[in-house]
């Protein structure tokens, strides 16, 4: 696999997808990532000073409240840990960061993994209010006595930074393990994910492996679990967690 290429190849195809318009003083800037509602996501950026100010224009938090989401003591707690996560803050319902100019790259990057996670954990309103799904992982974690540093953030080949739910430290008989949990396995967390690793992956040692965790409580798109096989993904489907082979999988050894 010539993994620079691909990485190349999917530059170029984000650029060319990429389109941008004038609105006041704002950039309306169109991203060929999908939300929940399988609308491209729209950012907006405006010359702040000698910096750039970032907004979703409250988009992610009303497209959520629409579909019966609510804000309650915990998923804000929970929501805060998100943004905290992305350097990102929320104003009332709207999403914002800053960036300098020499950094807006880097921060457009962030930002629109910023939306495109919180779209993912908080989209299914019909879930517990006291669980969610990183929760019920950790918790697995934790009765499987698997032990793993959280939240870690690694920079790749591109450059840019990338942030991953758990790292899964090597051993003698285990390489190092990046995972990813995937609350609803569409093509944009797919294809989000895919770009991460792609560029993560020459930056760690040659062992390195993705896990992605896949919740199959909730729909999963055609043909997703096959796409990260094929980049050589492990894959976990939520419903099978406590087959003996996955448990090796994560364990230490």
């Amino acid at each position: 696999m010539n993994i620079q290429k691909l990485i190349e190849d999917y530059a170029a195809w984000l650029k060319s997808e990429i389109t941008f318009d004038k609105i006041g003083e704002y950039f309306e800037i169109t991203t060929p990532y999908l939300d929940n509602a399988n609308d491209y996501i729209q950012i907006y950026v405006k010359q702040d000073g000698n910096g750039v100010f970032f907004s979703d224009d409250c988009a992610t938090i009303h497209g959520l409240k629409m579909h019966g989401f609510q804000i309650n003591s915990n998923r804000k707690l929970y929501l805060e840990k998100i943004l905290r996560q992305y350097d990102v803050k929320l104003k009332g319902d709207e999403m914002v960061t800053r960036a300098a100019e020499n950094n807006f790259a880097q921060k457009k990057h962030l930002f629109i993994q910023a939306v495109l996670r919180i779209g993912d954990m908080f989209s299914d309103p019909q879930s517990k209010e006291s669980s969610f799904f990183l929760d019920d992982i950790q918790d697995f974690f934790a009765e499987q006595e698997i032990y793993y540093s959280e939240n870690v953030q690694f920079t790749g080949i591109s450059g840019f930074s990338h942030n991953y739910d758990f790292l899964l430290q090597r051993s003698k008989t285990k390489p190092e393990r990046l995972c990813q949990a995937v609350n609803n396995p569409n093509n944009s967390s797919m294809g989000n994910i895919l770009f991460a690793w792609n560029d993560t992956k020459p930056a760690r040692k040659n062992e390195s492996q993705l896990i992605v965790i896949l919740n199959d409580r909730n729909y999963m798109a055609k043909g997703i679990e096959d796409a990260f096989l094929n980049y050589e993904a492990k894959v976990v489907r939520w419903s099978e967690r406590n087959r003996e082979s996955i448990i090796s999988l994560l364990s230490t050894y």
